[in-house]
């Protein structure tokens, strides 16, 4: 059995037969929400972004002779919705931007914005005229709400309907937060900063060919620092509906210990991976807590290729998460709060949706 460790592209996963837990049953659920345009969070190698590369493969025009193929078998394939295959799919992805400076995140943001919106036009230049004229327009533009309202006003001609996806919408934001400057993080942010007009104007373009925009990412931070010109958002975090909609559940794990085939027994196995990876509730009306699925693929990927019990319990890519930790302790209230976390294995604390900079 070919394990997805790493795989976060839907389409390259199921045509190259790789295993896969059946969570297509939430787009369903998703999209008979009252609000379009959700926000969900969840900690990092969550599987955040396969789950936007399912929604994009749902729901992309471009991808309806292969439905069938990709989801052939899966929940969705066989309850189909209204909306498949009905949508221009805008997908933002705001991980490595370069934070050393005010200017240079700028700079690679707008970059970003731009290599998105050329992917769009490229990607359906047959619903499109002067695609061409198009992009170098763009790429002459410094204005990123000017650089959106260009494709809005292309987009408008073809009656068609935007979904956006915006994968890793804090990442930058957390690196500015973990070097301590609060300056650089509330002039970006805050007030007339460059990312406040971008999401003013993905507001804007809701009013005309936006119909749906579904973001990820780790942390509620900025989402409430973005309130005052992004308020349309129904942040889903912490619904019992989507308590399970990212990770593996004990029967799924179970489902993928028996289709591993490793040669131990099921019950000795559960009792060290409920040990080690599992134990997130993310709704207090959950029904089930979730084994972390990065840690849980790693773990059988290692036992796959060696052929015994992995001597890594901990998946190395997860650790560059450490010196964010140790930038946090620094300050000696944080340190305090770290080490009663890892003596006393919990911290009571109260869970709140989202809370600004200034509260943090």
């Amino acid at each position: 059995m070919k394990l997805p460790y790493g795989i976060t592209d839907f389409k390259e996963l199921r045509i190259e037969n790789y295993f896969y837990i059946d969570k297509t049953k939430y787009i369903e659920i998703i999209e008979n929400l009252n609000s379009k345009y959700l926000f969900y969070i969840r900690p990092r190698r969550f599987g955040k972004s396969l789950f936007l590369s399912t929604i994009e493969h749902y729901y992309d025009l471009n991808q309806k002779d292969v439905f069938e193929k990709l989801f052939s078998g899966l929940y969705i394939g066989d309850n189909p919705t209204k909306l498949k295959n009905e949508y221009f799919i805008l997908s933002f992805d705001f991980s490595g931007l370069n934070t050393d400076s005010q200017e240079r995140l700028k700079d690679s943001f707008r970059k970003t914005v731009l290599s998105s919106l050329i992917d769009l036009l490229d990607k359906y230049r047959s619903f499109f005229t002067g695609v061409e004229e198009v992009i170098s327009e763009l790429k002459n533009e410094f204005d990123l709400k000017r650089m959106l309202e260009i494709v809005y006003m292309l987009i408008k001609r073809t009656g068609k309907k935007v979904y956006i996806l915006i994968d890793e919408y804090d990442h930058f934001a957390n690196d500015i937060l973990a070097i301590g400057n609060g300056g650089f993080y509330k002039d970006t942010i805050r007030a007339r900063g460059f990312v406040r007009d971008f999401y003013e104007t993905l507001k804007i373009g809701a009013k005309s060919v936006i119909d749906r925009i579904f973001m990820t990412g780790i942390s509620p931070i900025m989402l409430d620092d973005l309130t005052l010109g992004f308020n349309i958002t129904n942040n889903l975090t912490m619904s019992p509906l989507l308590n399970e909609m990212l990770g593996f559940t004990e029967k799924e794990l179970i489902d993928l210990i028996e289709n591993v085939e490793i040669d131990t027994k099921e019950e000795n196995l559960l009792l060290e991976l409920r040990s080690n990876y599992n134990g997130y509730l993310f709704s207090t009306r959950g029904k089930a807590r979730v084994y972390n699925p990065d840690m849980v693929l790693s773990f059988f990927n290692n036992w796959q290729q060696i052929g015994e019990y992995p001597e890594k319990l901990i998946d190395d890519n997860v650790k560059t998460d450490y010196g964010r930790l140790q930038r946090l302790i620094a300050n000696r209230e944080n340190k305090d709060i770290l080490e009663e976390i890892i003596l006393e294995e919990k911290i009571v604390s109260d869970i709140v949706s989202r809370f600004s900079f200034d509260r943090m």
